[in-house]
């Protein structure tokens, strides 16, 4: 009797444990998690609900959010962070497999996030730049006319050697493939009107904007950029050098070919300073300088030719002309100056180098 009735228990707790089997086997799998809104704001709530079968275990992540982390499968959450908030899912299920899922919610209005040290500032003194955004794939600062000039770090520091409002941008792309633009307005100084300028901090991009011709197709003038720390005019790092080989061989250095900053658009009735440091130790005056407009749809005008640039010495020095654009309907019938270009001509009365740095351009009425 004892045989049998321990044989008999056997068999039930068989037959039990073939029946869960068979009906974890018969369970259908699928992975579903879903939230009550993509879009939120401070304070508010939102729902993250696990509609998946089959679940073993699951594992909610809610950066700043309140709670943080859930493995329930419906939980109420309230963000105290704005921005793009990628929140996850991970689901282990009764087969043994493991499946992540991201779920973005956005925060506030805007996508970016991010802070200034200072809007205003002085010629040379540093801002912050911070990009505080939550799921970010890279960004891209601009900084025109600042050292440096681009970044895509999320801190940055950043100085200004010329007066005037800038406008700075910040470009990012987030984890779920969306981009977004940031335009930052600072004022440096007291200048009212912006300047255009370019520097020569960021030796490849220096190197596509500008290009060189020589007469006679030889190397009786090289052009290169240098990028020595401080070396550069208002102690900045990059410069352009220009190797004269060859006396009396006519070359040009120019940005004609480019779309874009650092050319500008001129408009008509309005008054423009043209300005850019220069240094050189074996010349005391260079050919010229000039800016003209020239395009696929515009044809060639000349507004400002300074020639020739004299006092040129072994210290880096200021050079400026001012020119007014009077009524541009008499030239283009757009009344706008679309494509206006910087070049220097070289025809030096002998060989050595010639450096340039921080080239503008600037409204002044």
């Amino acid at each position: 009797m004892k045989l049998r009735f321990t044989f008999s228990i056997f068999i039930i707790v068989l037959a039990v444990s073939s029946c869960n089997k068979n009906d974890d086997s018969s369970v259908e799998i699928f992975f579903d998690p879903d939230v009550s809104t993509n879009s939120t704001n401070l304070g508010e709530s939102v729902v993250f609900t696990d509609y998946s079968t089959g679940v073993k275990s699951r594992v909610w992540t809610f950066p700043g959010g309140n709670p943080s982390t859930s493995t329930e499968r419906e939980v109420s959450v309230q963000f105290s962070e704005v921005g793009l908030i990628n929140c996850t899912i991970e689901n282990t299920f009764i087969d043994g497999i493991t499946e992540t899922k991201n779920i973005f919610v956005q925060v506030g209005s805007g996508l970016i996030n991010y802070d200034v040290s200072a809007v205003q500032a002085d010629a040379g003194q540093t801002i912050t730049f911070t990009d505080n955004s939550s799921s970010v794939q890279s960004r891209v600062w601009s900084f025109p006319g600042g050292s440096p000039a681009t970044s895509q770090e999320a801190e940055v520091n950043v100085t200004f050697s010329q007066e005037g409002p800038i406008t700075c941008t910040l470009e990012v792309t987030f984890l779920n493939g969306i981009v977004d633009t940031q335009e930052i307005a600072i004022q440096i100084g007291n200048e009212k009107y912006p300047r255009s300028v370019f520097s020569f901090e960021d030796t490849d991009y220096a190197s596509e904007i500008w290009q060189n011709w020589v007469s006679n197709g030889t190397d009786a003038m090289v052009f290169s950029i240098e990028n020595i720390p401080g070396a550069g005019a208002n102690e900045t790092n990059g410069y352009a050098k220009i190797e004269i080989n060859a006396a009396g061989i006519e070359s040009q250095l120019f940005t004609k070919g480019v779309q874009g900053f650092p050319n500008a658009v001129l408009q008509s009735f309005k008054t423009y300073e043209f300005s850019f440091w220069v240094k050189s130790d074996d010349f005391n005056t260079i050919t010229a300088a000039e800016i003209s407009n020239e395009s696929d749809l515009q044809s060639w005008y000349n507004f400002a030719w300074y020639s020739p640039i004299p006092e040129v010495g072994s210290e880096w020095s200021f050079k400026t002309i001012t020119f007014q654009t009077g009524d541009l309907t008499n030239v283009y019938s757009e009344g706008t100056a679309n494509n206006a270009w910087t070049q220097f001509k070289f025809i030096q009365p002998g060989t050595g180098t010639i450096y340039l740095d921080e080239i503008s351009l600037k409204e002044i009425d």
